[in-house]
């Protein structure tokens, strides 16, 4: 099954690849626009993948243990970003961003850009943290350990897969948005998206090629990396202990 997966997004990389080459549209790269949008873009990608994987994880941790009434008022917060339609959301929030100064900033746009994608990422970590065994605490602590060997032993290996699907999932949401960006960044915060989108409506299927060639590459050097300092971050606890 992973082969198959693995065969289908080489498939889909290459003939997007092809499409972009032979229009002669990998050129964009060297609009100055372009390349700026591109900083913007990954910086603002960068930390709302922080801001979820630090805030997914603590409060996914919580609602696994949480019960009663608390549990049932908190998941319905949770779930209202996911009905409420997000343009309305953020049409509100907008008025509170123009007396905070936070239009046409990049931590406007980092904020605003969590309402599509933490909402998610606090599921994800709830369903993960779910599914480990609800006594594992009590086993390290009757063992010697503290919270702090109990999230830096135990939990920080066992979540790696979680935390790279957390990170997945914010990258390209964060790559793809256009609408509350636009309202927030006021199109002074200019990303990908807002440049390669009046080229979306058009027949221009080169761009659209290499526009997704970007957001693939992205994500997935942005995994890469992510793994890489994982996998570094567990080793050195591992010696350290």
């Amino acid at each position: 099954m992973r082969q198959f997966i693995y065969g289908q997004y080489v498939i889909m990389i290459a003939v997007f690849g092809i499409v972009a080459w032979r229009g002669g549209e990998v050129g964009i790269f060297e609009d100055s626009n372009f390349r700026s949008a591109i900083g913007t873009t990954i910086v603002v990608a960068i930390f709302v993948v922080m801001i979820n994987l630090l805030v997914a994880n603590y409060v996914g941790y919580y609602l696994a243990r949480a019960t009663g009434r608390k549990l049932a008022f908190l998941d319905v917060c949770l779930q209202l970003p996911l009905i409420v339609p997000l343009i309305v959301i953020a049409a509100g929030l907008d008025i509170w961003f123009i007396r905070l100064d936070l239009t046409e900033t990049v931590l406007g746009v980092v904020l605003i850009q969590l309402l599509p994608t933490l909402p998610y990422s606090i599921r994800i970590a709830r369903n993960a943290y779910l599914a480990l065994d609800q006594d594992i605490n009590q086993y390290v602590y009757l063992m010697g350990g503290t919270r702090l060997r109990l999230a830096l032993d135990v939990y920080l290996p066992l979540m790696r897969p979680m935390n790279e699907t957390i990170l997945l999932f914010s990258v390209v949401i964060s790559i793809g948005q256009y609408a509350i960006t636009s309202m927030i960044g006021g199109g002074i915060i200019q990303t990908v998206a807002l440049i390669l989108f009046p080229y979306f409506t058009s027949s221009q299927l080169q761009i659209v090629a290499a526009a997704a060639l970007f957001t693939i590459f992205m994500a997935f050097v942005m995994l890469f990396i992510f793994r890489w300092c994982y996998k570094g971050i567990v080793k050195l606890v591992g010696v350290m202990g």
